[in-house]
């Protein structure tokens, strides 16, 4: 009988673990998020570059239902734009949640050195 319940109680254990990893990794991904974004308003060059870098978060990641490339453009920050395009930012692909890419957030916020 317990012979046969091993396998179910092993799985549940593995699935518990699971479970609280996946939690721990949308933790420090929500970090990661709001670190990002104060850095680009920041304008804070190598911040950004150092979590893109080591790949702690992607260039085309979603914050606050918009795209990074979107939150650098708003803010006016043509290094910001520049270094997420060079990670590979989609300015004509990456919409935000309103339904603009980055280029017409450009034109809608009037980010006369994110556009240039």
């Amino acid at each position: 009988m317990i012979k046969s319940l091993m396998p179910y109680l092993l799985l549940a254990i593995f699935n518990m673990h699971l479970t609280t990893a996946n939690q721990e990794s949308f933790k420090n991904l929500n970090d990661y998020n709001d670190i990002i974004i104060k850095e680009i308003t920041n304008n804070n060059y190598q911040a950004v570059n150092d979590l893109l870098s080591k790949r702690l978060i992607s260039s085309r990641s979603v914050v606050d239902g918009k795209p990074l490339l979107i939150h650098a453009v708003i803010n006016d920050k043509a290094d910001m734009v520049n270094l997420l395009i060079r990670y590979g930012a989609q300015p004509y692909a990456d919409y935000c949640d309103q339904g603009y890419n980055a280029h017409e957030w450009a034109i809608k916020s009037e980010s006369y050195y994110a556009r240039a």
